[in-house]
């Protein structure tokens, strides 16, 4: 589907929001936006065309029409594709080399293989000329890069944060049937143990409230999985690039992810966003991990029957040499790349620089009927308008999670490895594979792809992948 920027609807954040940001703010937003307009100005006047998820551009719209305005560089066209969908087509689009779409707004777990297969323009040197920098918390803007590189600029965050059902958890009554049936205070998980025993104790399917709002289907599933093998101190591979999931943390995660399944509503495993979310919303759920833009929804006042009713934090830990050890995991993470073969590929760099300026991606983020968009700079933690779209717990919680956020399987075949993961997991989940054979049975289909890919590229792509891994166990 094609959508000209004339049909589009209107969305996004009003500018004059923007008056509420702090002097100084101000003052520095308007500075990195001139000089990337100074240097977009020598580009001249063009139409760029996108693939893009419309639920995304539709709060991005504004502020591209802002960039028209001072640059004469706008989007002409999309193709209206889910974020989902996607990856094959840009490795289509790789494959033949084609210069139809000057940007892809997609998981930056795709950088490495497409910038391996030759799709994608390095932004560095559109990045210096406009003095422009992904100014994001913590080491997030790690996740941009690859062989030293930079290939994107992200538009969304896309978190996994903590959601605990707050109204349940103060509770007097709760509180204390739970100090009395376990001897210990009821307070926000620090352990996936604890979580689990918070599900199972406020799980009452009989008044159709859920101990879990996680999702357990065969396309996101994997994103938990992968959370939980950090955060028990897993990694996918060894240096030698051979498979190490069935190891005592890919075991211990995989028990974790499938224990669930006794507090998960019994049709949950066939669920995906449209199916969870509106449950989770809606009071359905007590505790799980979700992307952070959900706050929003959460606490729309306007539109959600829990707002206020929430606790907000970092997932669960796992003990890592007698260590809490808490991770999340950015996935998909949204972000623009440019066609290297695309004849306007300097505009697009541009492009994609201002919609990654604080001024830009507050509005961007901020809009909290659109949601698709989540909070990633470090002027979003500070700025009243992300702050009422999230509340100022929530918020603080996202600031958190990006300094403890992980990227998927950040290798070429990153679409095949995720894939494999994913169909075992599920199997698993729904009782069609025993939980012993998961782990076996994923490593010997990985073990394929390493070897048609090549170990020797794999594993030169491997310190890359180690690199944009957290450093620290626990957010400061």
């Amino acid at each position: 589907m094609t959508i000209s920027r004339r049909d589009f609807v209107k969305g996004g954040v009003g500018l004059s929001l923007l008056s509420t940001v702090p002097f100084s703010r101000n003052v520095f937003a308007q500075a990195e936006n001139d000089r990337i307009v100074a240097a977009a100005k020598s580009v001249g006047k063009t139409d760029l065309r996108g693939m893009i998820w419309s639920n995304y551009y539709i709060p991005m719209q504004p502020s591209m029409e802002d960039f028209r305005k001072l640059t004469g560089i706008g989007v002409g066209g999309i193709q209206d594709i889910s974020i989902f969908d996607i990856p094959q087509r840009a490795m289509a689009e790789a494959l033949s080399r084609s210069p139809q779409f000057d940007f892809f707004h997609i998981d930056a777990g795709m950088i490495p293989s497409l910038a391996s297969a030759g799709l994608l323009e390095p932004l560095d040197p559109y990045m210096k000329k406009a003095n422009f920098k992904i100014d994001a918390v913590g080491d997030y803007s790690q996740l941009m890069t690859y062989r030293g590189q930079t290939w994107g600029v992200p538009t969304d965050g896309n978190v996994h944060a903590q959601y605990v059902r707050k109204d349940l958890m103060e509770d007097p009554d709760a509180k204390k049937r739970f100090a009395d049936k376990f001897g210990k205070p009821l307070k926000f998980p620090e352990t996936w143990d604890e979580e689990f025993q918070i599900q199972q104790f406020f799980h009452n399917p009989d008044k159709n409230l859920w101990g879990s709002g996680n999702l357990r289907n065969r396309a996101n599933g994997v994103t938990w999985y992968l959370m939980m093998l950090y955060s028990h101190g897993g990694f996918p591979f060894d240096d030698d690039m051979k498979p190490t999931l069935n190891t005592d943390g890919g075991k211990r995660a995989l028990e974790v992810y499938l224990r669930e399944k006794q507090v998960a509503h019994p049709e949950s495993p066939g669920w995906g966003t449209p199916q969870m979310i509106p449950r989770n919303v809606g009071g359905l759920t007590v505790s799980y991990q979700y992307w952070d833009g959900t706050m929003k929804q959460n606490e729309n006042k306007e539109k959600s029957k829990t707002a206020g009713k929430w606790l907000y934090g970092i997932p669960p830990a796992a003990m890592v040499g007698g260590k809490p050890r808490h991770r999340t995991i950015s996935s998909p993470l949204a972000a623009i790349l440019v066609n290297k073969y695309s004849p306007r590929k300097e505009a697009a760099a541009y492009l994609a620089c201002w919609w990654g300026t604080l001024k830009a991606s507050e509005q961007i983020v901020g809009d909290n009927v659109n949601v698709f968009h989540d909070a990633w700079h470090k002027g979003h933690m500070t700025s009243k308008i992300i702050q009422h779209a999230y509340s100022v717990e929530g918020l603080k919680a996202v600031e958190k999670c990006l300094q403890i956020a992980c990227p998927p399987i950040y290798l070429t075949g990153y679409l095949e490895f995720q894939d494999q993961l994913g169909k075992h997991l599920s199997e698993a989940y729904v009782g069609q594979l025993k939980a012993a054979e998961v782990l076996p049975k994923v490593e010997e289909e990985w073990v394929k792809i390493v070897k048609r890919i090549g170990a020797p590229k794999l594993k030169e792509e491997l310190q890359t992948y180690k690199s944009v891994m957290p450093t620290i166990d626990k957010p400061v």
